[in-house]
């Protein structure tokens, strides 16, 4: 009986630690296969430029002929290249996932805030929204501005 017990309080604990671990999706489950794939990219891109200071060096020790360095570094240089737009492009589609996230979050109906929104304090400065009667730093009596446009 107490070996059995032992043997569920010691699974419940295993489950407990190790379900975080091998836990694939999380909070960033939209996030993760846009972040993967950049991380895949950066990857490459880190893989090509030491290649490309593995061929400078090969070069200059005289492992390579000069054909056979500009062939190779011109190919290296255009899959950096290649690498770099993929890249940006990949951070365009992380923008419109944001903005597509933001339009989700915020109402249809929500209006920027502008400074006509707001009054100033007399006394300090400080900005409070128009429809306060005091200030909230220092308690002063704003005034009571009724301006409709």
């Amino acid at each position: 009986m107490i070996i059995s017990l032992e043997i569920l309080i010691f699974i419940s604990a295993m489950f407990f630690v190790g379900y975080p671990i091998f836990k694939k999706s999380g909070i960033r489950g939209r996030e993760s296969g846009v972040n993967e794939a950049l991380g895949e990219l950066i990857h490459k891109k880190e893989v090509v430029y030491t290649s490309i200071k593995d061929l400078d060096f090969d070069y200059r020790t005289g492992k390579l002929s000069e054909d056979d360095y500009k062939e190779l570094k011109e190919k290296y240089e255009v899959e950096a290249l290649h690498i770099l737009k993929d890249i940006d492009d990949s951070g365009k589609k992380k923008t419109t996932v944001d903005e597509a996230m933001i339009k989700e979050i915020l109402p249809e109906s929500a209006e920027p805030i502008t400074d006509k929104d707001f009054i100033f304090c007399p006394r300090c400065g400080t900005k409070a929204k128009m429809g306060d009667s005091f200030c909230f730093k220092c308690g002063a009596k704003l005034p009571n501005l009724n301006l409709t446009s």
